[in-house]
């Protein structure tokens, strides 16, 4: 009964909570908000609106094809750069959004679409290099001890899956129907507005929880009486399994912690993406059934993996 009710009871919890604190509510929501407007529209929206368009067109799919030797030999797929590439340049989580607009043009399969979006639904090149290793680290030349680390550790974790994948079916041949450009550009910017909006959702109702939890997260640590810094790892660590910015930011703003160490935290944090992702994924899929366990359980994996890259590229370079 207990189990059965535990997701409405903790969601009248919370709201009680946000009742008996609307100032941390208001600034919750307020900074995600900011997060959303300066960080996600400006990147995530023009390159949404592209991409649609060009996964309605038979083009894109028949350039691919030309390649889908090497990827059907290392993906096990022949469309699976797609949503990679989108994914490399825009982030989180445009990749999810291609494998959907795919699913949706009956280019790929539930099962194919479930083992794309989980190697194929990644951290922006430009994200990893620009805010966490220029603005937050402050030194450019660390991306390459994040960025190797994170598209590497998701092209190794395809390859663990693809073991673990017998029923995993070649991309469908189905061709879709030809469409108009303006039928195009109207369904894409349709589909853009609903998946940043959700986005956006998401991106909100996470900036509040983390803030709520902020104080709580802080206790916690001191009440392990841990040295300062195995406390700021576990703060970071806690705070990022929410949102990767603040976790990233937190880890990266320690004055005492070796380089290394913020590395290795950022890395893992980087690839397991958190919790607000995760919810960002589930809110633009909807042309299949998504297995979000198995999600969650793989990019924890994929964190593991960027982290024990790192220490190899530590040890050997």
């Amino acid at each position: 009964m207990f189990k059965r009710n535990l997701i409405p009871i903790s969601i009248l919890v919370l709201i009680c909570f946000f009742i008996m604190k609307p100032e941390i509510v208001s600034e919750g929501a307020f900074n995600g908000l900011k997060i959303w407007v300066y960080n996600i529209i400006p990147f995530l929206f023009p390159i949404s609106i592209l991409s649609n368009i060009l996964l309605q067109y038979n083009f894109l799919y028949s350039l691919f094809e030309r390649i889908s030797s090497i990827s059907n030999k290392i993906f096990k797929s022949k469309y699976a750069l797609i949503p990679f590439f989108i994914s490399f340049i825009s982030g989180y989580p445009s990749g999810a959004m291609a494998v959907n607009i795919m699913a949706n043009n009956k280019r790929i399969n539930e099962t194919e679409a479930n083992y794309l979006i989980v190697f194929a639904n990644d951290c922006s090149f430009q994200f990893i290099a620009g805010a966490v290793s220029f603005s937050m680290l402050g030194d450019f030349s660390l991306y390459k001890y994040i960025a190797i680390p994170h598209f590497l550790g998701a092209i190794i974790l395809s390859l663990l899956m693809v073991k673990n994948e017998p029923r995993l079916s070649m991309s469908m041949k189905a061709k879709q129907k030809s469409v108009t450009f303006n039928e195009a550009f109207s369904n894409a910017i349709y589909k853009s507005v609903t998946g940043i909006l959700s986005v956006g959702g998401v991106i909100v109702i996470f900036s509040v929880l983390s803030k709520f939890f902020d104080s709580s997260i802080k206790s916690l640590t001191l009440l392990l009486s841990l040295n300062s810094n195995m406390s700021q790892i576990i703060y970071s660590l806690l705070v990022g399994s929410l949102e990767i910015t603040n976790g990233c930011s937190i880890i990266s703003s320690s004055t005492s912690m070796p380089m290394e160490i913020k590395l290795l935290v950022i890395n893992f944090l980087i690839s397991f993406s958190g919790m607000s992702v995760i919810f960002q994924t589930m809110a633009v899929i909807n042309e299949f059934k998504f297995n979000i366990n198995r999600y969650i359980g793989y990019k924890f994996i994929h964190g593991i993996i960027s982290a024990l890259i790192y220490i190899a590229m530590l040890i050997f370079i």
